[in-house]
């Protein structure tokens, strides 16, 4: 294979390749499992059988829980109040069914509709973005082309040599060939990919938030634990709160635990 079939043949594939690989890259890393709180948690209490654990959780927990994104959460998002998420644990311990309302929860909880929409990317500017990238890149392979080739013209000028100047042209006018199929082919289909792509992950994350959130009524089974996130407005949270814990049977027989937790580990910046 000799210089000017790899030029000629092969350096607009490679152009190609270059510019389209990216785009088709995976998505972002699968978000783990809740983990059960055993150990390092905010507060811990046990009466008639039921043991309820609570933990504030911090970046790096939430980002375990929700992935990378989750840092949007505890930052002002357009004058909107961070979200602090809370993980719940609640083991039932007797031979009788319990219960847990999100009304049980002295602390106005955040909708998972709501966090979803925090955590999610926008569709339209991942297309957007896309397309400007690829009018950018094109404009670079222009210049460059146009470079290129009249240093090929410039050094045949000068040195009267064909083979100094063959790179300098075929570089040229293979980067000015690779134009158009970045603009006619590359950006419809970069679009679509990153797009197709957005908008899968941003279903799984409101899958997995909506899987995590406490619903109308978690109900725990006998000698089982179960654990929820709630998500409160840092407008709305407070440090001390009661939690009421019922059977099903006799929702006015309820357990209460009066809940404290310490002040924040981290510092939300205004």
């Amino acid at each position: 294979m000799n210089m000017r079939y790899f030029s000629q043949r092969m350096l607009p594939i490679v152009l190609c390749v270059t510019i389209f690989l990216p785009s088709c890259k995976s998505p972002e890393k699968q978000h783990l499992m809740m983990r059960p709180l055993a150990a390092l948690i905010d507060y811990f209490n046990s009466a008639q059988g039921i043991t309820l654990r609570v933990k504030k959780l911090d970046k790096h927990d939430s980002g375990l829980l929700l992935g990378e994104r989750s840092a949007r959460l505890f930052k002002r998002f357009r004058k909107r109040q961070p979200i602090w998420p809370i993980q719940i644990s609640l083991t039932n311990d007797s031979n009788k069914l319990i219960s847990l309302k999100a009304s049980d929860i002295d602390l106005k909880q955040v909708d998972y509709k709501q966090v979803a929409s925090r955590l999610n990317n926008n569709s339209f500017t991942q297309i957007f973005g896309s397309i400007a990238s690829s009018l950018l890149l094109g404009g670079l392979l222009a210049v460059g082309s146009f470079i290129a080739l009249s240093a090929s013209g410039i050094l045949l000028l000068t040195t009267g040599s064909l083979s100094i100047t063959a790179p300098f042209a075929v570089i040229g006018s293979s980067a000015l060939a690779a134009i158009p199929a970045l603009l006619v082919v590359g950006t419809p289909v970069i679009s679509t990919v990153r797009g197709i792509q957005t908008a899968k992950h941003n279903t799984m994350v409101r899958r997995e938030i909506k899987n995590y959130s406490l619903k109308e009524q978690l109900i725990v089974e006998p000698y089982k634990t179960v654990d929820i996130v709630i998500f409160v407005s840092k407008s709305d949270y407070k440090s001390h709160f009661t939690i009421d814990v019922s059977h099903p049977e006799k929702a006015e027989e309820k357990v209460r635990f009066n809940v404290r937790i310490p002040e924040s580990p981290y510092i939300v910046k205004k």
